[in-house]
């Protein structure tokens, strides 16, 4: 029983020491700009990402930037083809970061004209 206690008291720290941030945007011929911050410890082990896009219309642009505003990542994804029409779009963003630079990082999704759906989830990792 001792040891069984133990173990779920080391689990629940270890759990406590991540952040989970997680949701979506639903998109309807929408243009917006929309932050998803998180923090970043000193410390942080590691930050894993996982963006999915899909566009039916429009574009989708997403960028990280860390505290100091400096991108580290930027990307476009749209819907328009070579020949003038439109095909539906989907990509996805994923990535296991070492932080090297404690504070608020953000994740920066800009829309124009866009239909579809953003899905995202952050998991900092601070053992």
């Amino acid at each position: 029983m001792k040891k069984l206690l133990f173990f779920l008291l080391v689990l629940g720290a270890i759990q406590a020491k991540a952040q989970v941030i997680k949701g979506s945007i639903d998109l309807r011929d929408s243009t917006i700009t929309r932050s998803i911050p998180f923090e970043v410890a000193a410390g942080t082990k590691s930050v894993k990402y996982v963006i999915k896009v899909y566009a039916d219309l429009g574009e989708v642009t997403v960028s990280l930037s860390d505290p100091n505003d400096k991108k580290s990542m930027n990307v476009t994804l749209g819907t328009k083809t070579r020949g003038g029409g439109h095909e539906p779009s989907k990509g996805e963003l994923s990535d296991d970061l070492r932080p090297k630079v404690p504070g608020t990082w953000k994740f920066s999704i800009s829309t124009e004209n866009a239909t579809g759906r953003v899905i995202y989830q952050i998991d900092t990792i601070n053992h």
